[in-house]
């Protein structure tokens, strides 16, 4: 969650099959989509939205980074 310039996604690209990427500022979202097809993460995807809130069609994840701190995470977004 937070994707900002799409590093952080990139690094991970490396480490995972698959990487789903959140950012809720429409400009971050869209450059960083942009600047990660161009270099060719095609295991990368981006999308405009709140973090808080998931991201229901790809749930449930193995692993979540949330790169701006929430004061808690929501229960639905853990398996716990």
């Amino acid at each position: 969650m937070g994707t900002g310039s799409g590093y952080q996604a990139a690094v991970l690209s490396k480490l995972v099959d698959r990487v789903y990427s959140i950012e809720i500022i429409e400009p971050l979202a869209a450059s960083a989509k942009q600047r990660l097809a161009a270099l060719g993460y095609d295991n990368v995807t981006v999308r405009k939205g709140d973090g808080y809130y998931g991201w229901k069609e790809h749930a449930p994840f193995d692993a979540i980074v949330v790169t701006a701190a929430a004061g808690h995470v929501r229960r639905h977004l853990s398996r716990n």
